[in-house]
Order: C-alpha cells, then structure tokens, then sequence
C-alpha cells in the first residue's frame, strides 16, 4: 500500500489558501459594520443594502450584463461558425488566417484596447454601448473559436456523412448531429467568453462612452477612493452568481438527472438578474439628459435626485479612476459627455487643445459664491473655462502613538521606520515630495533637480513598505504601516474611526489640487451643463457634496451649513496659512517625459 503524500497535500493546501484566502476576506467583509477594511467592528446586512440601493452600481451592473450576455451570445455563434468551416475546409494561407483568428489572444490588452479607440474614432462613432458590444465581441471571438476547435479534433466526421446519405440537408445535419455532440464545447466556450466579458476593464475602460460603465470600471473607480464594504458587498454577489452560473453549466452536461437540479437554479438565477438588466432603460426621446463624468464618490446619488427632480431630467454618471483617463477620452473626440471634473493640469492642457466649451458666466449666479483663492488660479485665469468644485492637498498621514510628531517630508526617508512608509503610486506625486523636502518646486522642469529626486526616492526604496494610491487609508488603519503619502480626504475619514491617526502637510510645502467643473467642446446639452454647474455651487448643495466626500469645498457660503467636527478638521481645512505653503500640479511640458523616465527608473530599481 503507497503511503499517503502527505507532504504533496500540505502545499497543495497551502496553494489553495493563498488562492482562496483573499476572497474569503472580502465575502467576510463584507459584512463588516465598519466603513473601512481594517478592522473588523461587527456584523451588518446594511452594505448590500446600500449597494442595492445605488443607482450607479445598479446601472452599472446592468450594462455588465447587457454586455455579456449579448457578447457571449454573438462570439459563441461566430467563433462555432468559424470553428467548424477551420476544420471542415482546407485552403490557401488558412495558417496565416489562423493566425489573425488567435492574435487577440496574444496580443497585450492595452494595445487592443488603444487601436480599438483609435479605430472607432477614425470612423467618427460616438462611444458607448455599441462600441463596448462591438470591442468585446471582438476579443471574445478567438477565444469561443480555439476552445470549439478543440472540441471538433476528435470529432468523428463519418456521422455527417450518414446523416448526408440519409438525405439530411448541410443546415440538418449541423444542428441535429454537429451541434449536439459538440454541445459541450460550445457550452466551455460560452462560459469562457462570459467570464472575459463580464471581468475585462482595460478594453472597456478606453471604449466606454456615456451611460456605458460596468462593473469593473464602477468598482476600480470606487476603490481610487478607498475600498468600502459596499464593494465587497457587491463583488460577493458577483461571485455567488458567477458560481451558481458556473454550477448550472456543469450540471446541464450530466444528462436528464443534471437537467432536473440545473433548471430551478437557472430559473432563479434568471430572476435574480432580470431586475438588474431590464431596469432602468434608456431615455426616452423627449427626455432631458445630462451626461456627467466624473471621479467616484465626488456626488452622492441623493444630490443627483435633487437635480433631476428640479430639473425634470436624467443624469447619467460615468465614473474614471484616473487625470490620464479623462483626458484620453476627451481627446478621442466624440465621447458625449456634457459636464466633466478634470484637476487643475488637466484643465490646462484640454483648454490649450480647445476640448472644452467657454462657460456663460451669466447662466452661473452662484459663483459667487466661490472663495475668491481659489479663483483665477494659473491653470485657467478669469475662470473662462472652469468652475472650481472641491479641493485638497498631499501630506502625511501617521500613526502617532508610533511615529511621534511629523511635521517634514523627512520622516518617509527616517530609518527608523523601515518597512512602515508607504508612498503614493504616482510619479508626480512622490517626484513632488522629494523635490519639496530638498527645496524644490512640485512643477520642477530642469533635469538636474529631477535627477536628484529620483535618487532620492531609489535610497528611500527599502524603507518603503508599499506604493499605493487607492487604499493608503486603511493600510494606515491596519497599521502596516505607520506613515503614508497620500490625499486629505481619505486620511479625514480614516481619523474619523480612528483618533490615533493624524495627517500632516509638511512645513516644507506640498502640492494642491483644485478639481473643477467643466464642459468639453460640442457637449451636447451646454444649458443644462450650466444649469448643474450652477447647482452645485449652491450653499446647500456644495456642502452635501463636502460631507460625502470630506475633501475640501471651495464654496465661502457652504462653510456655516457644515457640521462642527467638519469645518475643525485640520485634515479637511487645514490651518491658516497651509494653503500659502502649496503649489498646484501643472502641465509642465516637455518636462513630463522627464518624471515618467524618473518614476520608472525608481520602480524598477532593487
């Protein structure tokens, strides 16, 4: 008798755990009563019902499921089709022609995605759910052509040619005799495709359009400003229906016994989804329609309701996690969006490329109630072009009881905290602190000083922990680290659940940002564009805003309608005199080739 491999079973084991665990973890937290994954402070349902409850996530998951169903309905059919006449017929250069069949397969995401931009701009069509459709379509279809070819190499020919003999016709013997023995392909192949369909984000997130956000974008765009329960809440759910899908599928190959237990769980699983992708459909015709596009959690869908009830119209919320992303589909023309909210460089180069739309100050009776600091800002003088919405500043946020008093950029360079540093992922960012710490302006363009901050930051290397721009907050919570680089907002919530946490703008100078509102060249509804520009700068509304969000508002009126512990926060309004010591991120050129060559030489030196 073999001994069992006992030591084979323990690394399997393990394999499966290092697999599985960080699902776990989130299913758990899911549950979690507290806002942030640091800690857990009890159980709630709450979570699933907020997300049920969220338009933007409701909309979103019903354009995921549009989407793949559709896709996998017309890339199975397709990829079959090309399946069988690949293995029925031989001719010329069919090996060159299975090799554009296989090259989406092999060919990197970013450059699918890119081309397909680019070819859908060049054809002048306006992105959206026929250009998401059409791009993974495109992708999915060598995927359901590979796995149906397999399927046919064993394929035993002969049986067609009875059912010819037989006087079947070619369209008989495909769907009485072909597609029934390689049913089970054909199923393997749909599932694949789904299961790419409703998982990519690179693709889509370059040819989504207005009202066309899925999943994966809402939740990548939800987790730039921080990971809440509410995510976890829905990818839970995402993965339960996913399984059960998966479950379904393999009982419906085990005959009439599978098919007895498989079709009430498919019917359910049927009336679990319908809600969700036959809800809220497109608008009518005569309907009013602002398109907006903007970053995650920056507007509460309560303060949306408001809008469209005042105004008797349909917002659609479109969210990007990125400066680079908003600015990529701007540029690619054509994108639909009536009202965007770049930051403060973004706004420079889009109003120096004549992308965005001269506002009517006259259609804007609230901007005065903007406080004149952060108006006629160097990236757009006279406000010609923008209104600013929110703003917030890059410091330090730390563990006090472990770090002591911060007060300097030094302290992420201290030895003394090796292993608990964590620095933002982004270049201009940790460029701009070591250039602040040195003396140095965040919008440094001769090379010599650029150089400098880049070795700084390589020196820095094995002292930093983690680079990371989404959930630096609850890292600091968790205590993994003990200092981090990152945004007020997300610091502010955090030392909301935690009193031992604290941030900092460093006496040497930080960067500042101004995120504004803005509408692109040839929007297509400018007054209502004007008429939400205007709403938002309203007293009430913008301070609604700022308690969602806890950055900063803009807004001098706003200030009185906020709670105590808002308006005293120093890492929501930092004390006087702070803001004197920042500098806003601006264009800088030719320059920006210079800090991309840094960062990268930073991030990939050991």
């Amino acid at each position: 008798m073999r001994p069992r491999p006992s030591g084979l079973a323990a690394v399997s084991g393990l394999v499966y755990l290092f697999l599985y665990a960080p699902i776990l973890v989130l299913v758990a937290f899911s549950f979690n009563a507290g806002r942030l994954s640091a800690e857990w402070t009890g159980f709630t349902l709450d979570w699933y019902a907020r997300a049920a409850r969220n338009p933007q996530i409701l909309a979103a998951l019903r354009n995921s499921l549009k989407v793949a169903f559709t896709a996998t309905a017309l890339a199975t059919a397709i990829g079959t089709a090309a399946a069988v006449a690949f293995h029925r017929h031989r001719f010329r250069r069919q090996e060159a022609l299975d090799g554009l069949v296989t090259l989406p397969i092999v060919v990197p995401e970013i450059v699918m995605a890119s081309s397909l931009l680019l070819l859908f701009a060049g054809l002048r069509l306006r992105l959206g759910f026929a250009t998401v459709l059409l791009a993974h379509v495109g992708f999915c279809v060598s995927y359901a052509v590979v796995v149906v070819r397999s399927r046919l190499a064993g394929f035993d020919r002969s049986l067609e040619e009875a059912a010819a003999d037989l006087g079947a016709t070619p369209v008989q013997t495909f769907f009485r005799v072909t597609l029934p023995l390689i049913a089970p392909g054909v199923l393997a192949a749909a599932l694949l495709v789904f299961s790419l369909s409703i998982d990519d984000y690179v693709i889509t997130s370059f040819v989504a359009g207005v009202g066309s956000t899925t999943l994966p974008i809402q939740i990548y765009s939800m987790v730039k400003s921080g990971v809440s329960p509410e995510i976890n809440a829905v990818s839970t759910l995402l993965l339960v229906a996913t399984s059960l899908l998966l479950w379904t599928a393999s009982r419906l190959e085990g005959g009439r016994r599978g098919w007895a237990t498989a079709v009430p769980v498919a019917v359910a699983l049927g009336l679990l989804v319908a809600p969700f992708a036959l809800g809220r459909g497109s608008a009518a015709s005569d309907e009013r329609v602002l398109n907006l596009y903007i970053w995650s959690n920056y507007i509460a869908p309560e303060t949306i309701r408001k809008f469209e009830q005042r105004q008797r119209a349909r917002v659609n919320v479109d969210l990007y996690d990125s400066n680079e992303a908003i600015l990529a589909k701007v540029q690619a023309g054509n994108a639909g969006y009536d009202v965007v909210c770049p930051s403060n460089y973004v706004i420079q180069i889009l109003q120096r490329q004549g992308l965005l739309q001269a506002l009517d100050r006259s259609a804007l009776p609230h901007l005065e109630n903007t406080d004149p600091r952060f108006l006629d800002r160097d990236f757009d003088r006279g406000n010609r072009f923008s209104v600013p919405y929110v703003w917030g500043t890059t410091g330090i946020g730390y563990v006090k009881s472990k770090a002591g008093k911060v007060d300097s950029w030094g302290a992420l360079w201290d030895p003394r905290f090796k292993g608990r540093i964590l620095m933002l992922d982004d270049g201009r960012e940790a460029l701009g602190a070591a250039l602040k710490w040195k003396g140095g302006s965040y919008n440094a363009t001769d090379p010599a000083s650029i150089r400098v901050a880049q070795q700084l930051l390589v020196q820095q290397k094995p002292l930093v922990r983690a680079y990371n721009s989404s959930n630096f907050e609850d890292i600091l919570l968790s205590r993994d680290v003990w200092l981090a680089q990152g945004w007020n907002g997300q610091f502010a919530k955090a030392i909301e659940a935690d009193p031992d946490l604290d941030y900092v703008v460093p006496r040497e100078g930080s960067g500042m940002f101004i995120d504004s509102l803005a509408i692109p060249a040839g929007a297509p509804h400018p007054e209502l564009a004007h008429a939400f520009i205007d709403f938002t700068l309203e007293a009430d509304i913008a301070a609604e805003i700022c308690r969602t969000m806890r950055y900063s508002t803009t807004n001098r009126a706003a200030m009185p309608l906020l709670p105590e512990s808002i308006r005293r926060s120093p890492a929501i309004f930092p004390p006087e005199g702070v803001l004197d010591r920042t500098e806003t991120i601006q264009d800088v050129g030719e320059a920006t080739l210079l800090y991309d060559r840094a960062w990268t030489e930073v991030k990939t030196s050991r």
